[in-house]
């Protein structure tokens, strides 16, 4: 309960107010630290738990699962997906590079979170990242099922990131992370032709390399590379290009084949999107993230 003094109640007058502080009994302040230490707990293992990870090849299409079950149908259902740069720490000895860190490091960066956004029976995309423009979609016939999980489509080294769900109905809410990590190689599709009378296996880089290495393997993960041709597809002015390579191994239709294409120059490997913070080697105070 809270009690407010005006210029009109009894016993106001001009001058310092003098406030008392109540002390808390034995019994309260036990109370309040056993509530503090329980808290502190429960903090230390949400942040404990592993989030579930999905891999996925640049430039493929790629499912992120969400499932709610108080999902019931679409009316006065709202749900957001969210992206979150992947955070990673690093050691420092003592407190003069960790605060060095945070004197330089911009807070205010300022970007769009907002992936996919549903509202109102419809898609709300004002708030979207330009990243995720048309690039993003959820199959509205599996929504009153709770299936509110999100296509990407062409995947992108800048899409490895922490992806958060989260759903509110009039019956209840819930939240699901799932982290997308890009692998460094991309496996386009292989395609079975007859050249010269022969049955081989090909495929075509949809990404540009400066220096590809095209990596050939069966069902069983043997390399096959050596049996294999790899010629420029098509080239760009600033000397990337796309790659096309045939497999001339005794190629069988009813057998797997994985065409792995990777960058082998360093300085056109590809970059991700990784927040770096640091983290005392001895905690003697918090760590302000």
């Amino acid at each position: 309960m809270t009690s407010s003094i005006s210029e009109d109640s009894p016993g106001y007058a001009e001058g310092p107010v003098v406030i008392q502080m109540l002390c808390l009994s034995p019994c309260v302040a036990l109370r309040m630290a056993s509530f503090l230490v329980m808290v502190s707990i429960l903090l230390l293992i949400q942040h404990a738990v592993a989030i579930d990870e999905l891999r996925a090849h640049p430039y493929s299409d790629v499912t992120l699962p969400c499932h709610f079950s108080f999902v019931k149908g679409t009316d006065k259902l709202e749900f957001t997906w969210e992206r979150e740069d992947i955070r990673e720490e690093f050691e420092v000895e003592d407190d003069k590079d960790y605060f060095q860190f945070f004197r330089f490091y911009d807070f205010f960066e300022v970007f769009s979170k907002v992936v996919y956004q549903f509202r109102n029976n419809m898609e709300q995309l004002e708030e979207q990242n330009s990243m995720y423009e048309k690039r993003v979609s959820v199959n509205r016939a599996e929504i009153s099922e709770g299936i509110l999980s999100l296509l990407l489509k062409n995947v992108n080294f800048q899409d490895q990131a922490i992806y958060k769900c989260m759903a509110v109905s009039p019956i209840g809410r819930g939240e699901s992370k799932i982290k997308l990590i890009v692998e460094d190689s991309e496996e386009p599709q292989v395609e079975f032709k007859q050249i010269d009378d022969e049955t081989v296996a090909t495929c075509v880089s949809t990404g540009w390399y400066y220096l590809p290495n095209v990596t050939w393997l069966d069902r069983g993960e043997r390399d096959l590379s050596n049996y294999s041709t790899v010629e420029i597809y098509e080239e760009q002015m600033n000397g990337a290009h796309r790659v096309f390579s045939v497999l001339k191994y005794p190629v069988k239709l009813n057998e797997k084949y994985v065409c792995r294409i990777i960058e082998t120059d360093v300085n056109f490997q590809p970059f991700r999107t990784i927040r770096k913070y640091p983290r005392r080697k001895f905690h003697r105070m918090y760590d302000y993230y």
